[in-house]
């Protein structure tokens, strides 16, 4: 991850006065870089917006927006560093059983809101065109593409998706630009699924991230995003929320991509079927 502080640090000697100041200012006070605008940096650093943007682009950032979120994944929120529950320590499991069944039924809500139409339209497009699916995911976020992997497999589509993050590394070598990597990752900082992103990205493949709201890298490299809602902290006791919301994403892509052919998937799936009933006693 890209450390500001020494980034600044080591081009400090070379910077120009005014861009000193500014440099002076996230020295010791980094968070105002996250609460202000450019006129306002502009005043506390005796400068001004335009030459805020200037040292954000010496930096090597397209612009302001792009150090800001940079200076965010830097200090997480106070708040992400307690740990996230949705239970008490007395709770008895019938009040367990309703807390669960609020706050599940609120994620619900929240994932409608969160999720764009367009963008999951583009999703489903890109599917449809694609010649293989990737489909990546590391802990909590790998159920979720697992359970994607298992729903295209009935639909016929050609999918991979591998538990291994090595393995799945050395397939991502082989995506082209006629296939896609979809990738679900809540926190979108994980160092695996970028990592398979930034292969994917290089070979022209298009992306397609399953990720919270907030901007990440892997949301910043995606072509387009199926955000989620960020209802749960990275720190907690196991993934609830997020995975539900991970998995309704997989629902959703998997459910919108077959609509138009229910007919020839049912074919499929009496095959499918016939073979597997071997399997029972």
């Amino acid at each position: 991850m890209l450390n500001l502080a020494n980034k600044i640090s080591d081009v400090y000697p070379n910077l120009n006065k005014t861009s000193k100041l500014i440099a002076d200012v996230y020295f010791k006070e980094p968070r105002i870089f996250l609460n202000k605008n450019l006129q306002e940096l502009g005043t506390i650093t005796q400068t001004s917006g335009a030459s805020v943007v200037r040292f954000c682009r010496n930096l090597g950032f397209k612009g302001f927006k792009d150090f800001q979120i940079a200076c965010a994944q830097e200090m997480p929120n106070k708040q992400d560093a307690m740990v996230d529950t949705i239970i008490n320590t007395n709770d008895e499991p019938t009040s367990v059983l309703y807390k669960l069944q609020l706050s599940l039924g609120k994620n619900i809500a929240d994932i409608g809101k969160t999720i764009d139409h367009k963008s999951l339209d583009a999703a489903v497009d890109l599917m449809r065109s694609a010649q293989q699916i990737y489909v990546a995911g590391e802990g909590a976020s790998g159920l979720a593409a697992q359970d994607l992997f298992y729903k295209l497999i009935r639909s016929g589509k050609n999918v991979n998706f591998v538990q291994s993050s090595h393995i799945a590394l050395e397939q991502v070598a082989n995506i082209n630009k006629e296939d896609i990597l979809i990738v679900f990752s809540y926190s979108g900082l994980t160092q695996e699924p970028l990592l398979m992103a930034k292969q994917a990205q290089k070979n022209n493949a298009k992306i397609v991230a399953v990720t919270r709201i907030q901007d990440s890298p892997l949301k910043n490299m995606a072509d387009t995003v199926i955000t989620l809602p960020s209802n749960e902290k990275l720190l907690r006791y196991g993934a609830i929320n997020s995975l539900f919301a991970e998995i309704f994403a997989s629902s959703l892509l998997y459910l919108s991509l077959i609509s138009p052919n229910l007919k020839e998937l049912n074919m499929k799936m009496k095959t499918t079927q016939n073979l597997t009933n071997q399997l029972k006693v």
